[in-house]
C-alpha cells in the first residue's frame, strides 16, 4: 500500500470513530404514535383505481387496499354473512 493510500485509509478510520459514537447516542427523533392510530405501510404507491371495485385490474395488489377497506366495515362472523366491525349498522 502506498502513502497516499494510508493516509486515506487513516483519515477514514478516524472519522469513522469520531461520528460513530455520536450516530449512536444521537437521541431519538421519532414522535410518539397516538395510542389510536395505525400506521399502515405499502409497497407500492396507491392510485384512485386501487379504491374502485370496477376499475380494479386482476391483480392481487389493488384487492390489499379493497380487503383492508371491507374488513374495517363488515367482518365474516358464525352464523351470519357478514356482521359490523367499525361500522354499527346498515341498511339495504
Amino acid at each position: 500500500m502506498n502513502r497516499r493510500r494510508r493516509q486515506i485509509v487513516a483519515r477514514v478510520f478516524a472519522l469513522t470513530l469520531i461520528v460513530s459514537p455520536h450516530a449512536i447516542a444521537a437521541p431519538d427523533a421519532r414522535a410518539d404514535a397516538p395510542a389510536d392510530q395505525m400506521t399502515w405501510a405499502l409497497h407500492f404507491t396507491l392510485a384512485p383505481t386501487l379504491f374502485e371495485p370496477a376499475e380494479t385490474p386482476g391483480l392481487i395488489t389493488p384487492f390489499i387496499i379493497l380487503y383492508a377497506l371491507h374488513d374495517a366495515l363488515v367482518k365474516p362472523m358464525p352464523g351470519k354473512s357478514m356482521a359490523p366491525s367499525l361500522a354499527e349498522s346498515w341498511s339495504t
